[in-house]
């Protein structure tokens, strides 16, 4: 048995054990869909075994202070990859007083109308409730169990204000050393599993996006070129020129004389010619130019 234990695989990724209780991390990462290949880890781009396939890191709190069996009460709660970095840089800042909680709710609706739900919280403080210096500082809590799930206007969901029942309640405390050592493991797992994974992922999606913006030219090019051979284009500048649509009426204008014609009709008449004579012999515009009263 001890020893099927020790060949066992698992995705346990780091734990911390105090005198009745353990809080363990694991691995629940996936990579994102080539199509998302910039993404690294899968946000529900894709399913797996009908659900939405996400990059998430497991928590799970075991509080056995009322013994094993049935009496040991099993929490879990799943975070976001970026989320542990997150929370380990309130260590490394040296927050000295901190709290931070997320809930979630997803699944089909069971026939009450209940859905699967997670609440998570964590907090340090420096004293107790009676003032006294914490030696644990750090408390992690995890609630499981049920509530009905509203969807947004935007598709995504909520959990209807009080409509949440727990199933299960665990926490623990942890030292800051505790915490660091939790969290700064999983940060360096995360950060591995990234680098392990992201080199075929970023060179298959590069690839794959260069051969779609290939194709995508090709196919417009096609288009153009089928454009110009079906005469939608050219063919139609060459109708509206044998159409004399432009250029005839041009040839009918001057062949009718509606502009030469006028032109020269009002050059025999003397509407413009014998107009100026008249004026240049009534002194119109030449007298004034000789007149003094400018010159004054």
């Amino acid at each position: 048995m001890n020893q099927n234990y020790q060949t066992r695989i698992s995705p346990q990724i780091c734990k911390v054990q105090t005198d009745r209780k353990l809080i363990a991390v694991y691995d629940q990462l996936k990579c994102a869909a080539l199509t998302h290949y910039a993404q690294i880890h899968a946000k529900g781009e894709y399913k797996e075994n009908d659900h939405k396939a996400n990059s998430l890191i497991k928590l799970t709190i075991q509080d056995y202070s009322n013994g094993t069996g049935d009496k040991n009460i099993i929490a879990q709660f799943n975070l976001a990859p970026e989320q542990i970095p997150f929370i380990l840089t309130r260590i490394t800042a040296g927050f000295q007083e901190f709290e931070w909680s997320q809930s979630k709710i997803y699944g089909v609706p069971d026939a009450q109308g209940y859905s699967t739900a997670q609440q998570f919280s964590i907090s340090r403080h420096v004293c107790d409730s009676s003032g006294r210096p914490m030696k644990s500082p750090w408390r992690i809590q995890i609630v499981n169990g049920k509530g009905v799930k509203v969807q947004n206007q935007k598709g995504g969901s909520y959990m209807k204000s009080g409509s949440f029942f727990a199933e299960k309640n665990a926490f623990i405390q942890l030292t800051d050393m505790d915490l660091y050592t939790l969290l700064k493991r999983t940060d360096s797992y995360i950060t591995n599993w990234e680098a392990c994974m992201a080199p075929s992922l970023i060179a298959n999606g590069k690839q794959a996006y260069e051969k779609q913006q290939q194709d995508w030219q090709s196919q417009n090019l096609g288009q153009d070129q089928g454009y110009a051979q079906n005469g939608q284009y050219q063919g139609q500048a060459q109708k509206y020129s044998q159409n004399s649509q432009y250029q005839d009426q041009t040839q009918n204008y001057t062949q009718n004389g509606q502009y030469q014609g006028q032109a020269q009709n009002y050059a025999q008449n003397g509407q413009y010619q014998g107009q100026n004579q008249t004026y240049a012999q009534h002194g119109q515009y030449q007298n004034p130019a000789q007149s003094s009263s400018y010159a004054a």
